[in-house]
């Protein structure tokens, strides 16, 4: 292919409402590999670049994800569950062959190729003491990499074949290393504070491309070796992840989740009955009824910040309310006041908020409390109206339940151990919280509920790798909630006997269902998910926003430290100390 003629531009090659979120550039840049589930199963695909065009690669049972191009361009190697649990294997180009080249008691992923593709890194090991591995590409005994084991996530090599490039998530959010695959010596990249991730050197420039998130949507950041420098390569609504380059270190491939809200609709229990309440041009997310159910009050994306509308059933008549950017409102029992999640201007950080109808006051209810984070989903009030319940992330892949009462801004944990839980609810009596959580262990899913009284907790559903989510309990006992049992989220109602339905009437795509107070209706939202294939051609070309960062440093901002010779790309250094976030 001959790119010399195109000037620097960012260029959408394909969309799969299939893909599982994956995807790898061919050396050459001529085609791409990623996961997809569009025969039924998740198995790796080609895509031309110049056309546009799939063709199947793997086949058979088990989940075949993350591909990975050798540099020669005769193999992929790909993350498999065929074996029973995830582990490396290998794809032939040539024959189509698949051998597995891994076979740990523990899961293994993220495989990358070694420069002159005879050896993979790849991340494996029980969650929280991980390493790093690398392995013979012919096959044979793996070896650890870093010496003491950790929250490793994934990583790939330097052009001099013998330095890593890693994240991991040790400090709490994620951080960018360089590893020294011989030694095990590190060298801090990023500092911790944001969620990087997904990290991948140009070969033919010290500067290092990830994934960064702060408390959101991710974007492709590239970031300076040398003297920490870094940019996001674009910065709009977009959720933007794992990048990887062609061989010559002028294009970027990535690829983008993109979450389009299709409506809000409501679902009577009684007549079995569906109709919608807010467009799909309103870009609507999460909703909640007011306790009469004459109003609806919901999350609308159409200036791409969050913003809150209330709408009159009734009449149609929409308004806004003037709280800035928020999400997953909440209608208090009685209906005088709104919880919502809120990102005040220039805040990285979500927070749970409550206004005032009657005279427009927003308070902020968790701004004392720093160690909270990832306070972005649905909240609950108690019955009696006195408290709230909200999740917020503890450790990375951990989250617990907290409730906190907005008279006192008493807050109190209601679960506090090592496991993911979300979505959280309290039952019609006031006695129960319900909730999705990942307890069950080997990250499957499952419905529980603690006791407030007694604080035991009791398994509703699951365990098992249905994923599910967003359970609410309704007066009669019945649970809503959604269900993804073949990859297509459901609105789905058990009973209390435990015999279940999918709401069929309520179609595909379906999130976040809130009763109303008698449990007689369930809005709920629709959205459809894609994920887009990007590549951003000659990034070094003027125009590029980032061209500066892969001109030479004629002099670093500060001195940097001094590191052994055998570094691929000279001395590295992180814009702040390394801290815990």
């Amino acid at each position: 292919m001959d790119w010399a003629t195109v000037d620097f531009r960012l260029r959408r090659i394909a969309a799969d409402p299939a893909a599982t979120g994956d995807g790898a550039i061919s050396p050459d840049g001529s085609r791409f590999v990623a996961a997809s589930k569009r025969n039924g199963s998740v198995n790796l695909w080609f895509c031309d670049v110049q056309t546009g065009r799939w063709h199947q690669a793997t086949r058979g049972a088990g989940e075949d994800i993350e591909g990975q191009w050798a540099p020669d361009g005769t193999r992929i190697a790909f993350t498999s569950t065929r074996g029973g649990h995830k582990q490396i294997w290998l794809y032939d180009l040539a024959s189509g062959r698949i051998s597995q080249l891994t076979s740990g008691e523990h899961e293994e992923e993220y495989p990358s190729w070694s420069p002159d593709s005879r050896r993979i890194l790849f991340a494996g090991g029980p969650w929280g003491r991980r390493h790093f591995y690398v392995v013979d590409a012919a096959g044979g005994p793996s070896r650890a990499v870093n010496p003491h084991p950790g929250r490793a996530g994934a990583g790939s090599w330097a052009p001099d074949g013998r330095w890593l490039v890693c994240h991991s998530y040790d400090t709490g959010a994620g951080a960018v290393f360089l590893l020294d695959s011989e030694t095990g010596e590190q060298l801090p990249v990023t500092d911790g504070s944001s969620w990087d991730y997904k990290p991948a050197i140009c070969p033919t420039r010290p500067v290092v491309a990830f994934s960064r998130s702060d408390e959101g949507r991710s974007v492709i950041w590239l970031h300076r070796l040398n003297d920490g420098v870094g940019r996001p390569l674009v910065m709009e609504n977009a959720d933007d992840r794992w990048p990887s380059w062609t061989r010559d270190g002028q294009h970027l491939f990535f690829h983008r989740l993109v979450d389009e809200a299709r409506g809000i609709s409501v679902w009577d229990r009684v007549d079995g009955s569906v109709r919608e309440l807010v467009p799909a041009s309103e870009q609507p997310r999460a909703g909640s009824l007011d306790p009469t159910g004459t109003r609806l009050v919901y999350a609308s994306e159409r200036s791409g910040r969050s913003a809150l509308h209330v709408v009159d059933l009734a009449t149609g008549v929409t308004r806004a309310l003037a709280v800035g950017e928020a999400a997953f409102p909440a209608w208090s029992p009685v209906g005088e006041r709104i919880a919502f999640c809120s990102r005040l201007d220039g805040a990285t950080r979500w927070d749970v908020a409550v206004v005032d109808l009657d005279t427009g006051r927003v308070r902020v209810l968790t701004d004392a409390f720093p160690r909270l984070h990832g306070m972005h989903g649905p909240l609950s009030w108690s019955p009696d109206g006195t408290r709230l319940l909200f999740k917020s992330d503890t450790e990375p892949f951990e989250a617990n339940l907290y409730e906190i009462t907005p008279a006192t801004g008493e807050l109190r944990a209601v679960t506090d151990d090592a496991w993911w839980d979300e979505a959280p609810a309290y039952t019609p009596d006031g006695r129960g919280v319900v909730f999705m959580s990942t307890r069950g262990g080997d990250w499957t899913w499952s419905f529980c509920r603690k006791d407030i009284v007694t604080g035991a907790i009791s398994t509703l559903a699951g365990p098992d790798y249905v994923e599910r989510n967003n359970p609410r309990v309704l007066p009669d006992g019945a649970l809503v909630s959604t269900l993804a049992a073949a990859g297509i989220e459901e609105l789905y109602e058990q009973l209390p006997d435990g015999s279940g339905r999918v709401i069929a009437e309520a179609g595909e795509g379906v999130r976040y269902p809130a009763p109303s107070a008698d449990g007689r209706l369930v809005v709920f939202t629709r959205s459809r998910r894609t994920v887009e294939f990007w590549i951003a051609e000659n990034v070094w070309a003027d125009g590029s926003p980032v061209a500066d960062l892969g001109r030479p440093v004629i002099a670093p901002a500060r001195p940097a430290p001094a590191i052994r010779q055998q570094a691929p790309l000279g001395p590295v250094r992180s814009p702040v100390d390394t801290r815990r976030r």
